[in-house]
């Protein structure tokens, strides 16, 4: 055992991108572990610390146990204040602003087609915001007048790596998710801590009055991301 310092995010907002979608793709594969199973389990804690600080997981198993679930618990709570709200469509980077149109019908076809080319979207979502956000007053890969792209995807994507917002980038997400059953509590299971949290507080009432456990939740998949930005556009067009 020894003494490991690691910087966890504050917010939401201070996550990156990349982080986020670990954390969605964790809360969907142990979606069938009960509650108290999971809250207790110090691997789950690990990884997730983890993926939220950079820090190999062998190297927080090396931590102290106490240290570990005082930090875990810190850091459920921060991303259970998560809310889904409309995307404001806009962030600012280095003085830049960066602007999705929320109008789906705005959305260019150039844009849709790149979408798709993405074989997988969870991997590394930064691809697809890098798509969707272009630079203010600026149409997607604009040409010069010698017909080369002056704002590339591939810019963007390196700017929003590591400075996207992170709350704007599951806003983003789960507007997509707008019209479907999953939208609200579940929004790409990024409140699964703390439902689960509240469902244990109910179940142990309802145990003591009853004897019996409450409703358990259940998460299903999710349709991809350029899945329900083409059905969404061809709704609307």
């Amino acid at each position: 055992m020894k003494n490991i310092t690691i910087k966890l995010p504050s917010s939401v907002s201070d996550c990156r991108p990349d982080q986020l979608a670990k954390w969605l793709l964790i809360t969907e594969n142990i979606k069938d572990i009960s509650e108290e199973d999971l809250l207790g389990m110090i691997e789950f804690r690990c990884q997730i610390l983890s993926i939220f600080s950079d820090v190999p997981v062998k190297e927080i198993k090396r931590g102290c146990i106490d240290d570990i679930n005082k930090s875990s618990n810190a850091l459920f709570e921060m991303l259970s204040k998560y809310n889904y709200e409309e995307p404001k469509g806009k962030v600012t980077i280095d003085g830049v602003n960066y602007v999705f149109d929320t109008d789906i019908r705005a959305i260019e076809t150039g844009q849709i087609i790149d979408l798709k080319l993405i074989e997988d979207i969870a991997s590394d979502p930064v691809k697809a915001i890098a798509i969707c956000y272009v630079e203010e007053g600026m149409l997607y890969c604009q040409e010069d007048a010698r017909g080369k792209v002056i704002n590339p995807n591939e810019k963007r994507y390196k700017i929003f790596k590591e400075n996207f917002d992170g709350k704007e980038f599951l806003d983003f997400f789960g507007f997509f998710l707008r019209d479907y059953e999953k939208r609200k509590n579940a929004i790409l299971g990024i409140q699964m801590i703390r439902m689960m949290m509240e469902q244990k507080t109910i179940n142990q009432q309802l145990k003591m009055m009853t004897g019996s456990y409450g409703q358990d939740y259940s998460f299903g998949s999710q349709k991809t991301l350029e899945q329900l930005l083409t059905e969404s556009h061809d709704n609307l067009t």
